[in-house]
């Protein structure tokens, strides 16, 4: 999958979590849960994104 398109989820993944602290306050645990899910969306960026230079090989 292209690297922009996994950024693009993931910025939108870490935005909708930094908004959810307004909505989840008083939910126990939402910061670790939600900090290990935009930390693997962003790994998963790294990991699995192809750079632009990868897809005009193929």
């Amino acid at each position: 999958m292209s690297r922009r398109i996994l950024a693009f989820i993931a910025l939108a993944i870490s935005i909708l979590y930094g908004a959810g602290f307004t909505l989840f306050r008083d939910v126990d645990g939402y910061p670790a849960v939600g900090g290990a899910i935009v930390a693997l969306a962003w790994i998963a960026t790294g990991m699995f994104g192809r750079s632009d230079d990868d897809s005009r090989r193929s």
